[in-house]
């Protein structure tokens, strides 16, 4: 009977998650092409990501506040690294979709055509796949830190973001410079104006 509940359990999951990117699937962006990037980014604040993972910056205001007032104002810290988080993945999935296209069409032109710009959309997908994971895992952490019960969090010392400069092996500030640099090349083989526009919006 038990082992019956826990197939029909896994059974269900699986389910879900196919019904889920069945959805997602049918919701992508259909061919996004050079013209389909930049309007649909969304302003990241990389300088405040990092700010917020500034370990330095924690302590001292761990250290001169009391724990109630550092609890309070970190929570204020975690929703708004979760705001930045969720617009740098969106960020990454634009890029991704655009990547794919670039690699796909020099892919079609032939071997001999265009090289080196599907090395640099394959790069550009490879960094921006894993700050796309990164930042699932990141934001589910910090999810878990706002959902967590007031008792839990006052028994508990308020939770630490620059905790999350690496997660799982995955360096977040790293991962997205990456990201940068590989959209930045790829952008400078159409023209400066797409390539400025492109920079400034990550």
């Amino acid at each position: 009977m038990t082992f019956d509940l826990i197939i029909i359990f896994l059974v269900s999951i699986l389910l879900l998650l196919a019904i889920y990117t069945a959805i997602q699937f049918r919701g992508k962006f259909p061919k996004r092409t050079v013209d389909d990037v930049t309007p649909f980014l969304r302003p990241s604040e990389f300088h405040e990501i990092e700010a917020l993972m500034d370990p330095g910056q924690e302590t001292t205001f761990r250290l001169r506040m009391p724990p109630s007032e550092f609890a309070a104002w970190q929570r204020k810290r975690i929703h708004l690294m979760r705001e930045y988080l969720l617009r740098m993945s969106h960020n990454a999935l634009v890029l991704i979709e655009w990547g794919n296209m670039e690699a796909l069409k020099e892919e079609e032109r032939g071997p001999a055509l265009g090289r080196e710009k599907q090395l640099l959309a394959q790069e550009l997908v490879q960094a921006a796949t894993e700050f796309r994971l990164y930042s699932m895992l990141a934001l589910t952490k910090l999810k878990l830190w706002l959902i967590l019960p007031s008792l839990i969090s006052l028994l508990l010392p308020a939770p630490s973001l620059p905790s999350l400069r690496n997660v799982f092996g995955i360096d977040a500030l790293g991962t997205y410079e990456r990201l940068k640099t590989a959209a930045s090349g790829l952008s400078l083989a159409y023209n400066n104006h797409f390539h400025n526009e492109l920079v400034e919006r990550l």
